[in-house]
């Protein structure tokens, strides 16, 4: 039997960060239900035979935006329709923000055993300037809920190069989420995606650098 992969994405979320160029909504509450009765028409029509399911992956967007009932029916149809590996790896992505203990708590009893926690950085200034909804803090709750509700498999993503971010802020976030110990660190450099929010600051910013310094040097040449 043949091993395969499944990815599904969830394009929803309360905001959309300054440097997301992935198709992703924000505000869009009211397409959520009918999106995932799409979603479930299109898993509902493939017909994959001796193929078994080794991975899935539940992205997005932010994924823990949506009321987890739309998980539960989600995976509900995924094993019915297709045969998963017992001991697969079942993830979604959540950001702090906007995932309870209930929800934490649904996701696991729907089958899924590992979670990809957005972070990014833990310096709140940063998280603040790449326009995340959460703080350091509520992340920190949101890992010791998942501990709590029992989750063994939890991945932290962290991201370098971000504008103003020292060596020392960096090196900062890297030891902070070692200390607590999480299965796996995702770190990702910045790319400055073209017509994100992100891009448009930093252009932005780089003209008027450069217009301040050509100001300066005419100055001088005077």
């Amino acid at each position: 039997m043949n091993k395969l992969g499944i990815y599904v994405h969830i394009p929803f979320c309360r905001k959309k960060c300054n440097y997301c160029d992935f198709i992703s909504f924000p505000c869009k509450e009211h397409l959520i239900d009918n999106y995932f009765s799409a979603l479930e028409k299109e898993i509902d029509s493939f017909n994959i035979e001796n193929k078994e399911i080794f991975t899935i992956y539940i992205g997005g967007g932010t994924p823990s935006f949506c009321d987890s009932k739309y998980i539960v029916r989600l995976m509900s149809l995924l094993k019915y329709k297709f045969s998963i590996k017992e001991d697969a790896e079942i993830t979604i992505e959540v950001n702090p923000g906007t995932v309870s203990e209930e929800k934490l708590l649904d996701y696991k009893k729907a089958g899924i055993n590992r979670l990809s926690i957005g972070l990014q950085s833990t310096n709140n200034r940063l998280l603040e300037l790449i326009g995340r909804i959460h703080t350091y803090e509520e992340f920190l709750e949101v890992f010791n809920l998942a501990k709590k509700v029992g989750f063994e498999n939890i991945n932290v993503d962290l991201m370098l190069a971000l504008p103003t971010q020292t060596k020392e802020d960096l090196i900062e976030s890297i030891n902070n989420v070692i200390n607590l110990k999480p299965n796996h660190i995702s770190l990702y450099s910045l790319i400055l995606e073209e017509n994100t929010e992100l891009e448009k600051q930093v252009k932005s910013r780089s003209t008027k650098t450069s217009k301040r310094r050509y100001r300066k040097k005419n100055v001088s040449c005077i």
